[in-house]
């Protein structure tokens, strides 16, 4: 999983007698259990807050959304690199307020009843996609949905309602997503994620 690099931005996040401490940092590097951190130079008043051992919150930026996740500091900044544990099952992908859409081409298996379709989408977010299909189905037509993913995401289940078909192109739909579970969403957010940086 790729949703941090070297570069980055990211925050540092802890509590503070009564108040929450947010310190703004980069990525320096990527190393396979730890993230290597430049801290501002303003690090010391904070320092018995950022020892090996102690728990910290980081909250790391992307254009589609927030990644965060909770870990321990591994080395202190007074040794040679500021470094924490890297952990990627403990991150969690937030979107941005605004709804993040892809135009992405993917398979999107539909069953309805003892109807199947094997249909394309033209457009995935994370709320809704668009897909194309010669059947004509009718406002509130709810259905059976795999959307199939590139290998490294795998496939999402979930139940679809048609919420918009398009007056002016024939055969275009939009459908809202129901009964998806929190996993299968963290990786819809993560495929989006990967295919909004493929495509820059």
């Amino acid at each position: 999983m790729d949703l941090l690099k070297a570069g980055q931005k990211l925050s540092i996040l802890f509590q503070k007698e009564d108040s929450l401490v947010e310190i703004a940092c980069v990525i320096s590097a990527l190393l396979e259990d730890r993230i290597v951190i430049d801290l501002p130079q303003y690090f010391m008043r904070y320092i018995e807050y950022l020892d090996v051992g102690c728990s910290l919150t980081i909250k790391a930026f992307s254009k589609i959304g927030t990644v965060d996740f909770n870990t321990i500091v591994i080395t202190s900044p007074l040794e040679d690199e500021f470094s924490v544990e890297l952990d990627y099952n403990a991150m969690k992908l937030t979107p941005n307020d605004e709804i993040p859409v892809v135009d992405a081409v993917e398979t999107l298996n539909i069953t309805m009843g003892e109807k199947f379709f094997k249909v394309s989408t033209f457009e995935i977010a994370t709320e809704y996609l668009k897909f194309y299909c010669d059947y004509e189905f009718k406002l509130d037509d709810t259905f059976d949905c795999e959307l199939i993913l590139p290998k490294k995401c795998g496939i999402i289940s979930f139940k679809g309602t048609v919420t918009y078909i398009d007056p002016v192109y024939d055969n275009e739909y939009q459908i809202s997503y129901s009964n998806m579970v929190d996993e299968d969403r963290q990786t819809l957010l993560y495929y989006m994620y990967l295919y909004s940086n493929s495509s820059d």
